[in-house]
């Protein structure tokens, strides 16, 4: 990479990062997670915080994806960075600790509207969308920008105009 270092706001400028989610592994949403999809589909963003892994650098602003693992793989849900990592117990083992950042949830859709990892492949295939075994990989900025295309075309009605 020319000038170009791997961290710091320019590094992140146009990125995503990806926020995995399996529920075998964790599922304590508030409720459930339809109860959530709900909750954002009237309107308020769901904040919380989500693990990123070992990751040490994410800028606050950056687009989140949650990529639903586990079975039904596939993005069901878009959200911003709201802080840069900080570390905290691992959700699963509390002897751990793992870094984290506050993510705020604008789009979340049910697990039978998902983009499905297929698409995906097609779409954004710069990402290795089947060997995503842990949150906090990095989109970079032109893939990303094809991601939120993808999904801003699988968020339409059906009868809504495209492109």
């Amino acid at each position: 990479m020319t000038g170009t270092s791997r961290s710091g706001a320019d590094y992140w400028r146009g990125a995503g990062v990806i926020l995995g989610w399996n529920p075998s592994l964790w599922d304590e949403w508030p409720g459930s997670y339809a109860a959530v999809v709900a909750r954002v589909a009237e309107g308020a963003p769901f904040v919380t915080q989500w693990s990123v892994g070992a990751r040490k650098e994410v800028e606050p602003g950056t687009d989140a994806w949650l990529l639903r693992q586990g079975g039904s793989y596939g993005l069901i849900g878009h959200g911003t960075v709201r802080t840069h990592p900080y570390q905290d117990v691992h959700f699963a083992d509390s002897r751990r600790t793992a870094s984290f950042v506050d993510v705020a949830f604008d789009e979340l859709v049910i697990e039978a509207d998902r983009v499905p990892r297929d698409v995906l492949e097609v779409v954004v295939p710069e990402v290795a969308w089947r060997f995503q075994f842990r949150s906090g990989n990095r989109i970079p900025p032109g893939p990303n920008q094809r991601l939120r295309e993808v999904w801003a075309d699988a968020a339409r009605a059906p009868d809504e105009p495209r492109g």
